[in-house]
């Protein structure tokens, strides 16, 4: 099974929507919840009041992890977050996604505030899944994390339940031997799961030459997760896709900036990038996506929608004129690309689909 997480995001949540019928029961979503602003905290209940709706109509019947904690981000651990009907944020959002039917396992984080864990583990969903963020601590910290779960996890009065165990190494660099401990240690909690996340995507363009296709490195999340296979059959490979955090821009000026897709291989990472849009960066997009086309790893238009996309692109057929299609485009084709190899190498199934 494959993990990638993606933010509860219009163009994520396209590429997510486009993905080929056959391709949804070999993966598990993991989904960030969207941010509650400060200045918004009196109204916070009408962004989640079609949560249920919008999801329903991108994940579709696919099982997905919904990772509450990122709603709080920007607050506190003081927040709770109550609606008008006394529900507290966990809840009005669950309730929501169950009116959908949606097959969701609800998220909490390491060090999510403590209501917000009891939320989850009070949920009696027997599934539920923990967010580690191993880039945030040391790894001599990995004991006082695992038994601070332990304790969390002693609160359940049923033995029947089954947590997945989301090993978030985020794009810092790791040592195999780190991972592995991280693994062994976390791997004690009963009944887990375990699943391996990272990335070395690059965060921005700015390595990448103007008007090109730009080699930028390497899958090193990919073969890290090959390398822990050999004496870990059971952990699970999830990604970041092509689309990391960033940082929220401010002065933004449109001309100044570049169009660009983020384009993953079963090995590397490109970038296509245009010209400044001031000089002419629609059209020197369609030449760059017409050089993307004619490289050997591009797999033909039928392969994603994103590839769809970047063919009808290259022959002028449509004008990527802003920032936000090309996210849709590349994170679709990355998690196709994915789901290609780890089925190529008996890595997903069916599972869902039963």
């Amino acid at each position: 099974m494959y993990y990638p997480l993606l933010k509860n995001a219009n163009n994520e949540m396209k590429a997510l929507r486009e993905l080929k019928d056959e391709s949804r029961s070999k993966l598990t979503p993991i989904i960030e919840s969207k941010r509650v602003k400060r200045e918004n905290l009196p109204n916070w209940e009408s962004s989640f009041n079609t949560l249920g709706r919008y999801l329903k109509a991108r994940v579709k019947d696919s099982k997905f992890i919904y990772d509450f904690n990122c709603a709080l981000e920007e607050l506190g651990e003081e927040d709770q977050l109550i609606s008008s009907s006394g529900e507290n944020l966990v809840k009005f959002c669950l309730n929501k996604m169950e009116q959908e039917s949606l097959n969701v396992i609800p998220c909490f984080q390491h060090d999510s505030p403590s209501w917000l864990i009891d939320s989850v583990l009070s949920t009696g969903y027997s599934e539920f899944a923990i967010r580690i963020r191993c880039h945030d601590f040391q790894e001599s910290f990995n004991h006082f994390v695992f038994q601070k779960l332990q304790n969390d996890l002693s609160s359940i009065s049923s033995d029947d339940f089954n947590p997945i165990i989301i090993l978030d190494f985020f794009n810092t660099p790791t040592t195999l031997r780190r991972i592995q401990n991280t693994i062994e240690i976390f791997s004690k909690i009963k009944n887990s799961n375990i699943v391996y996340l990272a990335t070395s995507c690059p965060e921005n363009a700015n390595d990448a030459e103007a008007h090109s296709l730009s080699l930028i490195g390497s899958r090193k999340e990919l073969n890290n997760f090959l390398e822990l296979r050999a004496t870990n059959q059971d952990v699970q490979f999830g990604d970041y896709t092509t689309r990391l955090k960033g940082e929220v821009l401010t002065g933004f000026n449109m001309n100044l900036s570049y169009l660009k897709v983020f384009y993953t291989t079963e090995t590397d990472y490109w970038i296509a990038k245009s010209k400044l849009i001031r000089d002419g960066g629609e059209h020197s997009f369609h030449e760059i996506c017409q050089i993307l086309i004619e490289q050997e790893f591009y797999p033909g238009p039928d392969f994603s929608f994103g590839d769809s996309e970047i063919m009808k692109c290259a022959a002028k057929e449509w004008t990527i004129s802003e920032h936000q299609a090309p996210i849709a485009i590349g994170v679709n084709h990355h998690i196709e690309t994915t789901i290609n190899q780890l089925s190529g190498l008996n890595l997903v199934s069916n599972s869902h689909a039963l």
